[in-house]
C-alpha cells in the first residue's frame, strides 16, 4: 500500500498547487525524494494517469493536468486505499462540503458492539454527516467510534474539519479495513437528504477499521446514490 502514499504526497507537493503542464519530476528524482523504489514511485505515477491527472509526454516525462476530463459521477477509492472523502476529492479536483445531521455520544447497539468487539451500551462517539460535491448530495456517512479512543471528537466541528484527518492527528491510522458493498432499497428519510426518488436504489458502503494492533476503532456505514457514484478499485 505504500505506494498510495506516495501518491498521495506527489499529488499534495507537485500537483494541487501547480499550473497547467507543469512537469511531474522525473521518477529518479522522486524516489530519492521520498526513499522509496522506483518501481513504487512507476506505481504512484501510473495511478494519479489513471486518475487523469498527469499525462504522458514523449521525451519529457509526466505533465501535470490542471483540467482533467470531468466525469458526471464521483468516483470513490474507498474499497482499495486508505483515504478519506475530502481527499479522494481533493485528488479528483472536486469541491467538497458537509452537513452534520448528528454529533453525539451515544451507547452502541448489537451491530454496532459486534463490529467493533464492545459490549452492548458502551459509549461511542456518532457523527452523521451529508457529503456534498459542489451542492449535490453524494452520500450519508455515519461513523461510530469507541469513545475510548478519542473523547475530544464531540468538540470538533466536522462540517469543515476531515474525521479522517482528526483520527490520524490521534495516532488512529488505518492498518487494515474490512469493507463492503451492497445495493440495497431507500430507507426513510435517506432519498430526502439525497435528493432521489423513493424508489431508487442505494449503495451502501459498510467498513470496519483496524489500528496496527488489530483494534477495531471505526465502524463506518455509508448510503450513496447509484446511479451518480462508482466505485473504483485497483489491484496489484
Amino acid at each position: 500500500m505504500i505506494y498510495k502514499e506516495i501518491k498521495e504526497q506527489i499529488f499534495k507537493q507537485y500537483i494541487a498547487k501547480a499550473d497547467n503542464n507543469n512537469l511531474i519530476p522525473s521518477e529518479r528524482d522522486l524516489s530519492a525524494e521520498f526513499g522509496v523504489s522506483r518501481p513504487t514511485i512507476r506505481k504512484a505515477l501510473a495511478s494519479l494517469e489513471t486518475d487523469q491527472l498527469i499525462s504522458k509526454s514523449k521525451g519529457r516525462g509526466y505533465i501535470i493536468n490542471k483540467t482533467p476530463v470531468v466525469s458526471d459521477k464521483y468516483v470513490d477509492h474507498e474499497l482499495s486505499s486508505f483515504i478519506g472523502f475530502y481527499e479522494d476529492a481533493q485528488q479528483q479536483q472536486k469541491t467538497t462540503s458537509s452537513r452534520v445531521l448528528q454529533q453525539s455520544v451515544e451507547y452502541a447497539d448489537d451491530i454496532v458492539a459486534q463490529n467493533l468487539n464492545l459490549q452492548e451500551g458502551d459509549p461511542i462517539f456518532v457523527l452523521t454527516r451529508i457529503r456534498y460535491i459542489k451542492e449535490d448530495p453524494i452520500c450519508i456517512a455515519k461513523s461510530c467510534i469507541p469513545l475510548k479512543f478519542d473523547g475530544n471528537l464531540i468538540n470538533i466541528d466536522f462540517s469543515k474539519n476531515s474525521l479522517f484527518t482528526a483520527l490520524k492527528e490521534n495516532g488512529l491510522q488505518l492498518y487494515k479495513a474490512k469493507r463492503s458493498i451492497e445495493v440495497v432499497r431507500v430507507e426513510s428519510p435517506d432519498h430526502l437528504y439525497l435528493n432521489i426518488n423513493k424508489n431508487e436504489p442505494v449503495l451502501k458502503f459498510s467498513s470496519i477499521g483496524y489500528t496496527d494492533k488489530e483494534l477495531p476503532f471505526e465502524y463506518e456505514e455509508s448510503r450513496y446514490p447509484a446511479f451518480k457514484v462508482k466505485f473504483e478499485s485497483t489491484v496489484v
